[in-house]
């Protein structure tokens, strides 16, 4: 079993550089026009290829019982030809045939909710459910949500009149809530709960607020986003963005205060302060939109709100943020060895 973990590992790591060789080519192609893809379509695209291979590894665990370890082992097996079979649907024509291919992202992002779901039910049976723990296994739960927006997208379906900008950014919405937002406030929160300082007290009882916010937001944006349209009142989709901007910059805060000082390696303490202090400038952005839209004091576009949120967010904050974690895990799980 030994030597399987180490393959898979080494499996991972062969998916996450030819998953951002890859990226890194479309990314520059649609810079440079030789490609035909739009912003939310190559954020996206971060997602399938290299926000996901960096994720996986940091929720699932090494000493499962026997289904979840088997389970745990073909996610990491199928990702690399997920990714890959997915993203080819952004290379082809809107239709049932780009679908045919978003599908089969769809299916794999529905074993990692299996994976979810059997480790919320197992939380629950033992009535050990902390938000850290919670945190990492809803994560799992949302991505189905995301992955049924980008196959709605390729199709080219627009439900009760949603626009194609609409599919991508709520699928984008819900990829980077999952892979980035929920797991950096779960490992954010299984890192302070073993600070002294934070047994009890205030520090506490801002991590369970931030992460309650993280939490809820993704069903509070879907409710949002579907009443807005069906009833026109729009501010019912402000508030949840607004929501998450607080949350997010609330456990960026003890990110700071916490984590980033326990961490050895001063590359992924570079990398972590990036990503915590970046959500600061780009949840005030996503504030200062939705009270300009709902005010109409002032105006940012679409394009403005995906080059320096989406984008920002995605690379700086998630691909920056969980590669900082994986260094900082990685260390532990070495100096862990060690000791033993």
């Amino acid at each position: 079993m030994s030597l399987q973990i180490h393959d898979l590992a080494r499996w991972n790591h062969v998916s996450l550089v030819l998953g951002g060789c890859i990226w890194g080519v479309v990314a520059l192609a649609s810079l440079f026009g030789w490609l035909v893809l739009n912003d939310l379509q190559v954020v996206l695209l971060l997602a399938l290829f290299v926000i996901t291979p960096l994720a996986v590894p940091l929720v699932l665990r090494p000493k499962e019982d026997h289904f979840l370890s088997q389970l745990s082992a073909l996610v990491l097996f199928l990702q690399p030809l997920a990714s890959l079979l997915g993203g080819v649907a952004f290379f082809l024509d809107t239709g049932l045939l780009a679908a045919t291919f978003a599908v089969v992202w769809f299916l794999f992002t529905g074993l990692l909710a299996l994976i979810g779901l059997v480790r919320l039910c197992q939380m629950l049976r033992q009535q050990r459910t902390s938000l850290a723990d919670l945190c990492l296994a809803v994560a799992w739960l949302y991505l189905p949500i995301g992955s049924t927006w980008m196959v709605l997208a390729r199709w080219g379906l627009q439900p009760l009149g949603f626009g194609v900008h609409t599919d991508l950014l709520t699928a984008v919405h819900f990829h980077f809530i999952a892979l980035a937002a929920l797991i950096i406030t779960g490992l954010t929160g299984q890192s302070i709960h073993t600070t002294r300082t934070t047994q009890h007290g205030i520090f506490r009882t801002a991590y369970r607020i931030a992460a309650l916010g993280v939490l809820i937001d993704p069903l509070l944006v879907a409710a949002g986003l579907t009443i807005a349209q069906v009833t026109s009142l729009h501010f019912l989709d402000t508030a949840p963005a607004d929501l998450l901007a607080l949350s997010l910059i609330l456990i960026s805060l003890l990110g700071l205060h916490f984590v980033v000082p326990t961490t050895t390696s001063r590359f992924a303490q570079v990398l972590l302060i990036l990503s915590y202090t970046t959500v600061f400038f780009t949840m005030l952005f996503a504030g200062a939109y939705t009270l300009g839209g709902a005010t109409g004091v002032w105006t940012i576009t679409i394009p403005q709100m995906i080059a320096i949120h989406g984008l920002e967010n995605a690379l700086v904050f998630g691909f920056c943020g969980l590669l900082g974690w994986r260094i900082k895990t990685a260390q532990g799980k070495v100096r862990g060895e060690e000791c033993a």
